[in-house]
């Protein structure tokens, strides 16, 4: 469990270390991207931790879930400003 929480720290702050978690992180926020040129942010975050928190709830026991939401609640995170090498 301790394995799991450190992974979703480094996405969180987003700097992940490990090589797959930062290409499926890479992968994912390319596609948040644009759907943000279609829908609003909010609407795009909430898909995004709704559908996190059923993957969730399914793979862990309810014991490690709640320390998994708890811990989220916990990080804190920098906002996503853009910049103009940012392509959408």
């Amino acid at each position: 469990m301790t394995y799991l929480i450190r992974k979703i720290l480094w996405a969180l702050k987003m700097g992940p270390k490990e090589k797959d978690l930062q290409e499926i992180y890479n992968r994912v926020f390319e596609d948040a991207m644009k759907y943000m040129n279609k829908f609003p942010t909010q609407m795009v975050a909430a898909t995004y931790i709704a559908i996190a928190m059923r993957l969730y709830k399914t793979t862990l026991d309810e014991g490690e879930y709640e320390m998994m939401v708890r811990t989220i609640l916990e990080t804190e995170v920098e906002p996503y400003l853009p910049t103009k090498e940012t392509k959408h």
